[in-house]
């Protein structure tokens, strides 16, 4: 089993991954200001080449090169658990984590702090909130409204569910 972090490239994404496994990624979301960062940069290059690609331009890489040894390392161990992912998963967090960076940076630091809150609960509990946070998303937002209003989910989740539930159905796109 990958580690508990999975939500490491992922947005609101993780908790939308139908039964994957929290993988270990690192840091679950960049940090705010650090967008640009040319580590942060560089990561996402990466994730997007072959293995042994990704191999050469590390040895290759004046940029990669210049890094404190510890960053390397952990770009390294973060892109070999990565890789060891199944295809269909490594597109899914791609993807996922393209859709968090086009979040505003006060979206971004609000899921940082929903990842932070989720992270907290039992796994069983988060396991409900998964499920839960499934529903929400495919719902319209007059159904989440009615949906999250209802009799049964205030029976199923408490108050602080409730509150990790709605901001995350906050920072879901608006309907095309």
């Amino acid at each position: 089993m990958l580690g508990r972090r999975t939500w490491a490239i992922v947005a609101l994404a993780a908790l939308g991954a139908a039964g994957a496994a929290p993988q270990r990624l690192g840091r679950p979301f960049p940090k705010a200001g650090k967008k640009g960062s040319p580590a942060r940069n560089m990561i996402d290059h990466l994730m997007r080449m072959a293995p042994d690609d990704q191999k050469e331009f590390m040895r290759r890489s004046p940029r990669f090169q210049r890094l404190p040894p510890m960053q390397q390392e952990g770009i390294q161990r973060r892109l070999e658990e990565f890789n060891k992912l199944p295809q269909d998963q490594r597109d899914s967090l791609r993807e996922r984590y393209d859709l968090f960076r086009q979040l505003p940076p006060e979206k971004q630091e609000r899921a940082r702090g929903l990842y932070r809150q989720w992270g907290e609960y039992p796994i069983d509990r988060r396991q409900a909130l998964r499920q839960e946070f499934l529903h929400l998303r495919e719902a319209t937002p007059e159904e989440r409204k009615l949906r999250m209003g209802s009799e049964e989910h205030r029976g199923r989740f408490s108050e602080g569910e409730r509150e990790l539930l709605k901001g995350l159905a906050e920072l879901l796109p608006e309907p095309d």
